[in-house]
């Protein structure tokens, strides 16, 4: 081999240095963190984007990556994907979060891709990641206003179709109410009449058909049914008027003629909401009322109705067994309080925590969406007040709103 002349060694040594500090100021001009690791996944440098990013310089990444500490977590995920870039020769890109220097959690897009040492072997991997922090959450808040779009306008409809209901049994049930009123005084009349031939023929011992009438009377059971005929009709009575209530407090409920605020008694709502859950109620749970002296508020009546039957339909479907859910309201301070406790299965603290997060559910797939919480509390900060939790597993849970009598609504 031909030796290079003197100094020409040298030369070429400190042109490839130059060259390398030109290579890395052009990846440390990158505005995104870019990060490389051999085949066995030690990092063997990165951008100051990367530094920025973690808090870390490179050659600190350096060590801590030979001792077993990679800075972006969960470890797992990111050498899983590691493995199948490598195996596949082919790039991959993949979401995940990542926690920066500040300690906040960042969603990001990561991007990685093989390349080539010796040979053209594959000598490991060069990534890149993408901050998408804001629009992951542009896409939870559409998400979520697209999911309270859509239960507005199924509550709107369901109002409509509740009106509608209310107003077609109203009709019948007017007239039935009314023709067993009449039957009613009829019986009554009846019963006065049969009860005077009675008297008449007792008056008459000897009367040839005496016997007959009374053989047939005892037959027919016809005191057993003028007594029964009264009883029957107030019964049906009770049962029509019921009805009517039940419509009343749907109406009441669905309130699709009172679209804009109105002042409100709160203890009034409840009432109609209990009537509407009660079938959902009744077989599993013991209701308790414990409604205080409150003053009324101004507020859309049918979106608070909504964030009530919530909190009692989900206090319901926490019973294992039968058990109690009591309701309770107070005031105090220019503020009014509904609190709705069960003695459900309750809930751990990770869970406490997530409740009125969009989307969040423990139900079953199909058997919930993850929006009832959430729109509940949007609703309750829209009037100006707050809706909190406290639940013990195993023990039970209370939801607590509190409203201002002094609404900021207009």
């Amino acid at each position: 081999m031909t030796p290079y002349p003197e100094g020409q060694n040298e030369r070429l040594l400190e042109r490839l240095n130059q060259q390398l500090r030109f290579t890395q100021e052009i990846i440390n001009a990158i505005p995104t963190p870019v990060f490389y690791q051999d085949r066995v996944g030690h990092y063997i440098g990165c951008n100051r984007a990367f530094e920025l990013f973690f808090g870390v310089t490179q050659h600190e990444l350096i060590s801590r990556s030979l001792r077993g500490v990679n800075p972006m977590q969960p470890c797992e995920l990111h050498e899983k994907m590691d493995r199948e870039c490598l195996d596949s020769n082919q790039s991959c890109r993949y979401e995940a979060s990542l926690v920066n220097a500040g300690g906040q959690d960042i969603d990001v897009i990561v991007t990685k891709a093989p390349y080539l040492a010796d040979k053209g072997k594959s000598g490991g991997i060069v990534g890149t990641f993408t901050d998408i922090t804001e629009r992951k959450q542009s896409e939870r808040i559409l998400q979520q206003m697209q999911g309270q779009i859509i239960q507005q306008e199924k509550m709107a409809s369901i109002g409509q179709l509740a009106a509608g209901v209310a107003h077609e049994i109203n009709n019948p049930m007017g007239f039935i109410t009314s023709n067993l009123t009449s039957l009613g005084k009829y019986a009554a009349k009846l019963d006065e009449y049969i009860a005077a031939l009675l008297q008449s023929l007792g008056s008459c011992p000897h009367h040839p058909g005496m016997a007959e009438i009374d053989a047939l009377r005892q037959k027919l059971k016809v005191d057993y049914i003028i007594s029964d005929i009264c009883e029957l009709v107030n019964e049906s009575l009770d049962g029509a008027n019921r009805v009517r209530r039940i419509v009343q407090d749907l109406k009441s409920f669905s309130r699709v003629d009172q679209t804009e605020c109105c002042r409100t008694n709160l203890n009034e709502a409840l009432e109609t909401t209990i009537n509407i859950a009660w079938n959902e109620l009744k077989y599993i749970a013991t209701l308790e009322r414990n409604f205080g002296e409150i003053p009324e508020i101004l507020c859309y009546p049918q979106q608070l109705n909504q964030v009530f039957l919530n909190l009692l339909v989900n206090a319901a479907q926490a019973m294992k067994k039968q058990g109690n859910i009591i309701v309770r309201t107070w005031g105090g301070n220019d503020k009014v309080f509904v609190s709705v406790e069960d003695t459900g299965k309750g809930m751990p603290e990770h869970v406490r925590k997530c409740v009125f997060e969009p989307f969040f559910t423990t139900k079953e797939v199909g058997k919930g969406t993850g929006l009832g919480l959430s729109i509940s509390a949007d609703i309750v900060r829209k009037h100006g007040g707050t809706i909190t939790v406290e639940s013990q597993a195993g023990v039970g849970t209370t939801f607590t709103v509190m409203l201002p009598v002094k609404s900021p609504l207009k």
